[in-house]
């Protein structure tokens, strides 16, 4: 039925950027927190009482870092459907007011302009 799924959806062309973006975001979610723990480990907290847990906080906080900036560039992303469908009500809300509006003095509607 010409019906795609998967990752060939991925491929098409009006999907490219969010591809990319996915990917990005899944690199980072696999690379950054792990980075994170062993840096932290070794680097930062070799002399803590427990420095397993003060990594592992390290690598939680990189993940929740990840996630948010995945989910506010997904949210900036502009909706090319909802910039046709406002396109489409300004269309009509013209050429509806053009016809409708022909009885109005000075962009008042229902009176004739006497009204203080």
């Amino acid at each position: 039925m010409g019906q795609t799924k998967g990752f060939s959806l991925l491929l098409q062309e009006q999907n490219r950027e969010v591809a990319k973006k996915l990917g990005t975001a899944t690199l980072c979610m696999f690379t950054l927190p792990l980075l994170a723990f062993y840096i932290s480990l070794h680097y930062l907290f070799p002399h803590k009482e427990d420095p397993l847990m003060w990594a592992g906080g390290v690598a939680v906080l990189f993940t929740n870092v990840v996630i948010a900036g995945y989910v506010v560039s997904a949210f900036s992303e502009e909706d090319e459907e909802m910039d046709e469908r406002e396109k489409r009500l300004q269309e009509l809300a013209g050429t509806g007011s053009s016809s409708s509006g022909s009885g109005t003095k000075g962009g008042r509607r229902g009176g004739d302009g006497d009204e203080a």
